[in-house]
């Protein structure tokens, strides 16, 4: 007869141990890496991986899957000034459509005024990141809307934000940032659409896409909007594709944009901007209303 000794029965339950994790790589995986928090291993609880990632200056990472959120996700990474915060994500999707007032996603930097702002350097979105909203508001922040927080540095690889309310994102005082942005706002129970928001951006590049159903799909809004490029983004399914009504915006640049909207560019206000060069589609019935702050360069 067959005898098995006690070493081989141990060796046999630790393989069929491994089976099993090899079988949920999920759990195989979960915190293997020190080097960053795995938002996978908090049950749901995004908020609780982002207190981890700060308190110990780590990144965060975000495995592919969808993260289902019932509270704004905050990042305030006040703490990490002068080094910034490192958020890595596999494709993976913030899903907050069940946050009904609260933007789903907010990046600030805490401690400052309007009179004196805090200043922030290098926050870093890397890989895709999906966000979905049905806020109210909208669905993702960068900086606090009186400009009491100045993000420096901000570099967002590819981050893609649909709204099915009425405003998509925000960039609110934003400085030296590399951005690839999808902002896609539906109509909400709001008067006033955006997709995307350029409030108080400077010296900055901004690619990707942006609309708002019924609204304007890009807005040069408050503040000191200046010394942009914007290039290779795609505007459409929106009623304006381009706003400027704010006296403080001024030498920001569109180099080849396509405009697919019944109005392409609305300027009423401004100094300087200008549009280089643009494709217009087949929707567009005015390409511009320009009463002033924009020159044009077909």
């Amino acid at each position: 007869m067959q005898r098995i000794f006690s070493h081989a029965l141990a060796a046999a339950g630790l393989a069929t141990m491994l089976l099993g994790l090899a079988a949920r790589p999920g759990l195989a995986a979960c915190g293997s890496d020190a080097g960053q928090v795995d938002a996978s291993c908090y049950n749901g609880d995004l908020q609780a991986a982002v207190r981890d990632a700060l308190a110990t200056g780590r990144p965060l990472y975000l495995p592919h899957g969808i993260y289902r959120i019932g509270r704004p996700l905050v990042i305030d990474y006040a703490g990490q000034a002068a080094t910034g915060f490192l958020l890595i994500s596999d494709g993976a999707t913030i899903d907050g459509t069940s946050i009904p007032a609260t933007p789903v996603l907010t990046v600030k930097c805490s401690g400052g005024t309007p009179a004196a702002p805090k200043n922030c350097f290098y926050f870093h979105q890397q890989g895709t990141l999906f966000v979905n909203g049905n806020s109210n508001t909208w669905a993702v922040e960068f900086g606090n809307d009186d400009f009491s927080d100045a993000h420096n540095s901000i570099k967002l690889d590819h981050l893609i934000v649909n709204n099915a309310g009425p405003w998509g994102v925000a960039l609110n005082y934003v400085l030296n940032a590399d951005a690839f942005i999808v902002a896609d706002a539906g109509e909400g129970p709001s008067d006033f659409h955006v997709g995307l928001a350029l409030n108080q951006v400077q010296f900055s590049t901004i690619r990707g896409a942006a609309s708002a159903k019924n609204g304007w799909a890009l807005w040069l809004g408050g503040g000191y909007t200046i010394a942009n490029t914007i290039q290779g983004i795609d505007l459409e399914e929106s009623y304006q594709c381009v706003v400027s009504d704010s006296p403080t915006s001024a030498r920001n640049t569109f180099i080849s944009p396509y405009l697919n909207c019944p109005y392409g560019v609305m300027s009423f206000n401004g100094d300087n901007n200008l549009l280089l060069n643009p494709m217009f589609g087949g929707a567009t019935v005015v390409s511009t209303t320009i009463a002033g702050g924009f020159n044009m360069m077909p």
